[in-house]
């Protein structure tokens, strides 16, 4: 059996599951706290009106997109669970931008009263998601052009085999015996 197919089939470490749902737990908290922000302060900021709104469609639009690639493993064969994952990334994607657009300008923000103003908790936890989930768009693509551009350089070694090998082999022993069979059928000639 060669590398690709041990590793393939490897079960994921308890460190690495535990990981994930730290992470998920994490994320979900996050998300259902700025539903419940922006709602709780839908009126609180007048200085720009759209960041309680942003905060409570990102986080909805967040969950909901959470929960159907949650549930798109056990929908095996349904384009339409893959077709709403990919249509709910791509709106989450685009009110990021929106939400930047309405967050980023009125930095820093005016936090009295009497002048139009935006709720202090409700913008710094607008702007702290905001800025978190640029860095992590950055950082997926970062990783993305990283494993593309090294992926030709991994390929290689599979893809240009010795002269000797053969291409049907399934795995090493196989491939032993095949070229083995060459090498004494090449020395009697």
């Amino acid at each position: 059996m060669n590398m690709y197919q041990q590793t393939r089939h490897k079960p994921p470490s308890s460190v690495q599951i535990s990981f994930i749902v730290v992470g998920n737990i994490i994320f979900w908290m996050v998300m259902l706290a700025a539903v419940g922000l922006g709602a709780t302060h839908l009126n609180s900021c007048p200085l720009q009106p759209n960041i309680p709104i942003y905060l409570m469609v990102l986080g909805a639009a967040s969950l909901i997109t959470l929960s159907v690639t949650y549930f798109r493993d056990k929908w095996d064969g349904c384009a339409l669970s893959s077709i709403c994952a990919v249509f709910l990334h791509l709106f989450t994607f685009c009110w990021l931008i929106a939400g930047s657009v309405w967050i980023y300008p009125i930095f820093p923000p005016n936090s009295t009263p009497g002048r139009p103003h935006c709720h202090r908790t409700t913008y710094q936890f607008a702007f702290a998601i905001t800025t978190m989930m640029w860095i992590s768009v950055l950082v997926s693509l970062f990783i993305f052009v990283l494993l593309i551009s090294c992926k030709p350089e991994f390929a290689r070694s599979r893809l240009i085999p010795s002269r000797y090998a053969f291409y049907g082999a399934t795995s090493e022993g196989l491939a032993a015996d095949i070229t083995y069979k060459l090498k004494v059928r090449h020395d009697k000639v």
